[in-house]
């Protein structure tokens, strides 16, 4: 990896971490409704890229399931769960989605895990749980342990995004964030509309300067700036050298909340985070041993 990719690597990790830290500032904060933030968000992403659009014959099924994982439930799960639980936590819980990547790979790819992976998806779940189950910060909502629920069912949409998308052949990545925008904005705006109310009170003259800059930080940054980055890296980098920018982002995003929200980093927190990156880790450095390891030399019949 050069500077110039680590550089740029650094910098994805950085605008996801703080993320969760726009988030908790915004739904919080601000009391800008959640499900409200998300659609405006995709919706904006999604006339951002229209000109990208294009109709796929034989894969839009997987294209738009990958839509519903990545653009719509995660989403709809990811923001009310700010709402509930803290920031720090939230960066931890999302890890799931690693876990939860390779349980349905195995359920619907019929793929097969050795101990090492599932050893480390074991890991990832009980951390998670240890932080469900502890006494939050005063940071975080009442219904501390429904947000962590939230937070892993967000974990979970963006897996099954991730499996869908897996079949998905020659479909350039700002394509499918053009679609994810699309299958998000059809999802989220009912939604909001039938669980929320008062969305235009977003746009006071004492919010609506912090929330368009959050929508900005949430379009530009992450969507377009984060996501397309990534997606140029994965296209120089292997995805084991890639791949552990999770982890770098989940520190990023723990810390943040700690020094910018002052939010408290409870001992239960600290021991499940630890678990919970521990499991990731190892699933990480498994599956970059069998990337690494040699394919079984081929038997020419009759030779």
């Amino acid at each position: 990896m050069s500077v110039r990719e680590f550089s740029v690597l650094m910098m994805i990790c950085t605008i996801w971490g703080l993320h969760f830290v726009v988030m908790k500032f915004t739904v919080v904060d601000m009391g800008v409704p959640p499900l409200f933030y998300a659609a405006l968000r995709v919706t904006l992403l999604a006339l951002i890229l229209l000109p990208f659009l294009r109709w796929h014959p034989g894969q839009m099924k997987a294209v738009l399931i990958g839509g519903l994982g990545f653009g719509a439930f995660n989403y709809a799960f990811m923001f009310p769960a700010m709402q509930l639980t803290t920031a720090s936590a939230a960066a931890v819980t999302i890890e799931l989605y690693m876990p939860f990547s390779i349980l349905l790979s195995v359920l619907i790819l019929g793929e097969r895990i050795g101990p090492w992976r599932i050893t480390g998806s074991a890991l990832a779940f009980i951390g998670v749980v240890l932080i469900g189950l502890g006494t939050p910060s005063e940071a975080a909502g009442e219904s501390f342990a429904l947000g962590i629920a939230f937070m892993a069912c967000a974990a979970m949409s963006e897996a099954i995004g991730a499996i869908s998308v897996k079949s998905v052949k020659s479909v350039n990545p700002i394509q499918l964030l053009a679609w994810f925008g699309v299958v998000g904005s059809a999802v989220l705006w009912p939604l909001s509309f039938a669980l929320e109310e008062n969305q235009l009170s977003v746009f006071a003259p004492e919010t609506r300067v912090n929330f368009g800059l959050a929508l900005l930080y949430s379009v530009l940054l992450v969507s377009l700036v984060a996501h397309g980055s990534y997606y140029w890296l994965l296209q120089r980098l292997p995805i084991h050298t890639v791949a552990p920018s999770g982890l770098m982002t989940t520190v990023i995003g723990v810390a943040a909340g700690v020094l910018i929200l002052k939010e408290t980093l409870t001992a239960i927190l600290l021991i499940g985070a630890v678990i919970t990156l521990s499991g990731i880790w190892i699933i990480l450095w498994r599956n970059r041993r069998r990337t690494q390891e040699p394919a079984p030399a081929k038997v020419t019949k009759g030779a």
